[in-house]
């Protein structure tokens, strides 16, 4: 026992000692720091919990249908019917193409009926030309009951009686324009005559068409606009209201909206000749042009075309567009009109090489797309613009363009004979009529639009002499003219569509006549939003940061969460032309432009119309803005929408994502609970994108807010005569082969289709299911004002000023409270106004994200605007809800609290050095203290200003050195639908000094010129012989209003001015000084790239991390420590010199070796592409057809020449 007690006292003795000196040790810089890193990762831990009880809310869902847990209570019951399962996303995509399809099939039913009707109409009536004082309501001239009447152009003043009076309403559906929804209205172009026949007759007859277009409404309330254009330009559309006009002057005509072209021409591959010889000079150049101008307008994105100009030579306008036909999108389509501008006539014209060149290129083009030998099931065309044909060109063409004995021509000639003296006009006929092609003078500017429009029709032919398909076409995205976003409580800058079209045969001319004609009558159309669309993809199943697209026959995106289609409030040239390559951006450490194999079979299958899906695809998931990233991994999903060109897919991550929260029957489960006790207040609010209930005419059932409506449709679900209607309930129902879910036959079309009450509505049961779980899930939380259960609590919030908690799910219902009563008055806002959108705001997606490297910690950010002394930090965190090994995300909570309380308590922390040697120093003169997010942005600086700048511009030393240690990554993303800014020069101010007799002279020529230009121009010798119209005269501003692209910013020289002799010093000095140019600001398409970056947490996580000093290069000694619970990195640097170096997450413009634009962007034109069907290029009665061209006979008096004569010799 005694060498017992010894042997005690011993180890005590040397316990004590070793305590003490333990104790008494100084820590290490390095140690101090993770201790600071420490004690604030706690605290904000601590406060974090408290203010969001995301402990409780986690053992709730935790609990999930297991009521033999040791913590199952029985009022908790009601909160333990949800389970997590697997998802199933191939039944997932089977049940959002139903849905669509279920409404376009009703889209493609309405516009059948509209040109069923249309035909039979025009078929049976007789016009009466003795009855000519006809009355219609004019979308442009009919004055509005209750306002001033509409001030008439002063040519149909003596017609005002045709005009008749509309009485209008505001509309909610119709984007709160005011309409009238019991009858259409008329619009007549500005260059076409409403008393000529063809308009007249048009006019009268399709007055039957508003019994179809009401059938069509009410069958289908969330039809948008319906309209009918004839082939004379006139459009019928439903409902009437009074035309929105965006520009001072009426431009709008029919026959060149995309959908018109598309329902009636179908794919063409076309090559335009220019001729550039120096006949073409001065105003036959500007005719040619403002041609060419308007031929372009009539393509569409499923056309290819290219331009050669010709005089000696043949060569093609835009250099990278050499042996290829460009796809005619906006942005090449802009290409084109801005190199008309850089055509010099001079020489002669050698049309024979032009020819060859074109028929070669055209011939090589069938080849690759399959066309039998040299057959016709291409559409191909050659448009010829020229003062004159000069020789023979019969040898070359049958050479070329006539086989099997003229059985077979591949190739439309058109020819556009410019001026009124036109050199060899047989030989330009024969070229049309012979080449199933078209012929026309173009004397004058007016006579441009009438004159292009005249191909439209003979490419039509085959289509209208088959006479029994009308092939249905879908346009790809544009923008809505009539869209005011003032008229909305949804912020939107602008509404994208897509058109469905369908055209309707003249088939009255061919049974009364001997002469074989082709002519096409109109075409029926109607608009859909793609918004409309997005609404039916169910993005609550599909999930956070999941998402879904749809892609057109051409691999052009018609929505995807990366589409961005304006710059500025201003709609970008290829917004409707984006391919699925340049927003797609897979993790492959490609450059820009580069599409791996993965991605290109992702967009064949999607183009070619494939089901199917692709699995562990790497790639880079931008977030908020394109500054934020994460490597992810998804998997795709794939298949056709029936009946059109698009396909649709969804992106799902592989992990969470592949799991959802089921819940059950809620209506049933809450008997006897009113259900809109579980939203009580007005904090809380639900995704204003997402459709719970809804009435289908939204004309008198408007609401305040979507949570007045929802709670509208609560209380009406225990009304007995409730039901869960869906908004396009299947007519013909078909179980899926696959799976047990059933789907509607959409065969054939219904005209007499059954119509919907004023009090119908639809609900989403599955949502709204979801949303009452969890709002009573999460009512308990936020039912009563908050209260601290003990001071110390207080203490905490006030130490960082915390005023606010949240609580977002899966089902869009977001909840806040503010800590201390009402919000900041500051404000006109409170957060859910702000931040409604639930699983799409940014802290609920990096929340999620953040599971995986730490499902123990918060994300903590600050907005990336630039500071102010008020900002709030955000925290977040995901509730993962887990039975055995599966996870998904249910919901995510979080709080805001004041930057410069905790920036104030950083600081007080980190000047804490009593537990250090005399080494270590605090946060301040001698060291440098951050706290930076895991994106790399600064949260805490001293500077309060460098607060959400990126920490690499500030540090790039400590930054580099970061990277070299594998603490950070970078990850370059690219934006390819970028627009750069540059200066250009508009005008100089220098001068030469005139005497007043040359001043005079000049002033007597240039008004001369003027008179004889507007004599010429305007064609006012025919006006005294011709109908009076209205032409169209904005032509002569497109070449100006170009936009150029040019990147040049060099600074032109200033010009040294002198004055003659004599002058004093004080007028020489002026003049001798140098004048500064004048410049205006430009904008043109570019590709830009950014670096992002990626804190390694795990590396911190798992013990790697770095006790003391991290190893460098150049930069300043500096440390890092993880803050624990947290997505924050503390780094404190000692003050001492270091080598200069930056990173920046600013763009940066991307340039290639090929430096004309859109030449870096040739890839695109080779991807694949599907040849629309139902497309008819040929038929054999289209030789009977002998109308194939017409000219008109400008007069010509004395005067005209004389006043020239005068000039000449002036």
């Amino acid at each position: 026992m005694k060498w017992f007690s010894c042997s005690f006292q011993l180890y005590l003795t040397l316990f004590c000692i070793l305590f003490f000196l333990q104790k008494c040790s100084a820590l290490t810089q390095g140690q101090l720091i993770g201790n600071w890193a420490q004690k604030i990762g706690i605290e904000l831990w601590e406060l974090a919990q408290l203010i969001t009880n995301n402990t409780e809310i986690k053992r709730r869902f935790s609990r999930m249908g297991n009521p033999r847990s040791e913590s199952y209570h029985l009022e908790d019951s009601s909160y333990l019917r949800a389970s997590v399962e697997k998802k199933d996303p191939k039944s997932l995509l089977v049940e959002i193409v139903d849905n669509i399809a279920r409404m376009m099939d009703r889209k493609m039913d309405a516009i059948r009926c509209i040109s069923k009707k249309a035909e039979e109409a025009a078929e049976q009536f007789e016009f009466n030309t003795t009855s000519s004082n006809y009355t219609y309501y004019s979308s442009k001239y009919s004055s509005i009951e209750g306002e001033e009447p509409t001030e008439l152009p002063e040519s149909i003043q003596d017609n005002s009686f045709m005009y008749l009076p509309m009485a209008v309403n505001h509309d909610t559906h119709f984007y709160n324009l005011p309409v009238n929804t019991s009858f259409s209205a008329v619009h007549v172009p500005t260059n076409v005559y409403d008393r000529h026949e063809e308009p007249e007759t048009f006019i009268k007859w399709s007055e039957v068409l508003d019994e179809v277009f009401r059938q069509n409404y009410k069958s289908d309330p969330a039809l948008y606009w319906q309209y009918f254009g004839s082939s004379t330009g006139v459009m019928r559309h439903y409902p009437a209201m009074r035309w929105v006009n965006p520009h001072d002057q009426d431009l709008f005509d029919c026959r060149i909206r995309t959908w018109f072209i598309e329902a009636a021409t179908c794919t063409k591959d076309v090559v335009i000749l220019v001729d550039n010889s120096g006949s073409m000079a001065g105003v036959r150049k500007h005719i040619a042009a403002i041609t060419v101008f308007k031929i372009l307008e009539t393509f569409s994105n499923n056309d290819y075309v290219n331009i050669l100009n010709f005089s000696k030579t043949a060569d093609y306008l835009v250099p990278c567009f050499k042996d290829m036909l460009a796809q005619a999108t906006q942005e090449n389509i802009q290409v084109f009109k801005q190199f008309m501008s850089t055509l010099d006539p001079c020489d002669k014209a050698d049309l024979n090489i032009a020819m060859e060149k074109s028929f070669l290129l055209l011939e090589k083009y069938r080849e690759q797309r399959g066309c039998v030998g040299n057959s016709s099931s291409c559409n191909q065309a050659i448009i010829l613009i020229t003062d004159g044909v000069a020789g023979n060109m019969s040898q070359l063409i049958n050479k070329y363009n006539n086989f099997y004995n003229g059985s077979v021509i591949p190739v439309r000639i058109f020819v556009y004979l410019i001026g009124n003296e036109v050199t060899n006009e047989q030989e330009a006929k024969w070229m049309a009529c012979n080449n199933r092609g078209y012929y026309s003078q173009v004397e004058a500017l007016e006579q441009v639009s009438e004159s292009v429009y005249e191909y439209i029709p003979v490419i039509a032919r085959p289509l209208v002499l088959q006479g029994d398909d009308h092939p249905i076409s879908w346009t790809h995205a544009y923008a809505d003219m009539t869209f005011n976003s003032e008229n909305t409580n949804i912020f939107e800058q602008y509404r994208l569509l897509t058109s469905v079209a369908v055209p309707a045969f003249d088939t009255k001319v061919n049974k009364q006549n001997d002469t074989r004609t082709a002519d096409l009558l109109g075409v029926a159309a109607t608009d859909i939003p793609i918004k409309d669309i997005e609404k039916l993809t169910l993005p609550y199943k599909i999930g956070v940061n999941a998402y879904s697209f749809i892609v057109s026959n051409n691999g052009y995106v018609l929505k995807h969460p990366d589409l961005r289609p304006l710059y500025k409030g201003v709609l970008k040239h290829n917004y409707n032309s984006i391919d699925l390559t340049e927003v797609e951006q897979l993790d492959n450490n490609k450059g820009p432009r580069e599409p791996d194999s993965v991605l290109l079979s992702l967009r064949n299958s999607l183009v070619t119309g494939k089901e199917g899906q692709l699995h562990d695809v790497k790639v880079k998931y931008h977030y908020d803005d394109m500054r934020r990233v994460s490597r992810e991994i998804f998997d795709y999903y794939f298949a056709p929408i029936k009946n059109t060109p698009f396909s649709i897919a969804i992106a799902i991550p592989d992990s969470y994502g592949n799991y959802s929260l089921e819940v059950g029957d809620e209506i049933r489960k809450n008997v006897g609970v009113k259900l809109t006790s579980f939203f009580k207040g007005s904090n809380w609010k639900i995704h204003p994108k997402w459709v719970y209930c809804k009435y289908h005419y939204l004309e008198g059932h408007e609401f305040d807010t979507p949570e007045s409506e929802l709670l509208h449709f609560l209380e009406r679900m225990y009304d007995k005569n409730f039901k869960w209607g869906r908004q396009y309930e299947a007519a013909n129902k078909k179980k899926h082969p696959e799976f047990n879910i059933y789907v509607e036959d959409l065969e054939g079309t219904e005209c007499g289709r059954k119509t919907l009450q004023d009090d119908d509505y639809y609900c989403d049961k599955d949502l709204v299911q979801r949303l009452i779980f969890d709002a009573r899930n999460t009512l308990i939380e936020f039912e009563e004002p908050w209260k601290f259960k003990e001071e110390i609590d207080k203490f905490l919030f006030m130490r960082f000023n915390a005023t606010l908690r949240f609580v977002a799910t899966m089902s869009g219902l977001t909840r806040w409270e503010y800590i201390f009563g009402e919000k900041d008055n500051s404000s006109e806002f409170e957060f859910g106004d702000i931040h409604p959108q639930a699983i799409d705001e940014i802290w609920y997606k990096e929340a999620v994200l953040q599971h995986k490297h730490d499902p123990d910690s918060f994300v903590y950010s600050v907005p990336l605007e630039k500071y102010t002394g008020d900002s709030l930090v955000t925290g977040s965190y995901a509730i993962f809800p887990k039975v055995g090994k599966i996870e998904t995300p249910a919901s995510v909570v979080g709080f805001q609290f004041s930057h410069s309380h905790l920036h104030q308590r950083f600081f007080n922390i980190t000047e804490n050095t009593l537990d250090c040697g005399s080494g270590c120093e605090p946060c301040g003169e001698l060291l440098d203290c951050y706290i930076i997010d895991s994106s790399g942005y600064i949260v805490i600086a001293k500077d309060k200003k460098m607060t959400s700048k990126f920490f690499g511009e500030v540090e790039g030393a400590v930054m580099d050195s970061m990277l070299t240690q594998g603490i950070f990554e970078k990850v370059t993303v690219y934006d390819l639908q970028a627009i750069c800014t540059f200066n250009f020069t508009i005008s100089s101010d220098s001068s030469f000094i005139e005497t007043p007799l040359n001043f005079i002279l000049k002033l007597i020529k240039w008004f001369l010129a003027k008179i004889a230009w507007l004599i010429v121009e305007s064609n006012i010798c025919n006006f005294f012989y011709l109908n009076p119209v209205n032409a169209d005269c904005s032509e002569e501003n497109y070449v100006s209003s170009l936009i150029s692209t040019t990147t040049s910013t060099t600074t032109p020289k200033p010009t040294v001015r002198y004055l003659r002799k004599g002058e004093v010093k004080e007028e020489e000095e002026y003049y001798y000084q140098l004048r500064q140019p004048k410049y205006e600001l430009r904008s043109r398409p570019c590709d830009k790239k950014r670096d992002l970056f990626i804190l390694n947490q795990l590396l911190f996580i798992k013990g790697h991390g770095f006790p003391e000093e991290v190893p460098r290069e150049c930069s300043r000694p500096f440390y890092v420590k993880r803050i624990p619970y947290s997505n924050l990195l503390m780094v404190a640097i000692r003050a001492t010199s270091q080598c200069s170096k930056c990173y920046t997450v600013e763009e940066k413009e991307v340039y290639y070796n090929i430096t004309d634009f859109p030449c870096h962007k040739l890839y695109l034109n080779n991807l694949s592409r599907r040849r629309l069907t139902g497309c008819y290029n040929e038929h054999p009665l289209e030789h009977e057809i002998k109308a194939c061209g017409k000219s008109s006979k400008l007069l010509f008096f004395w005067y005209i020449l004389f006043i020239h004569v005068v000039i000449l010799f002036i």
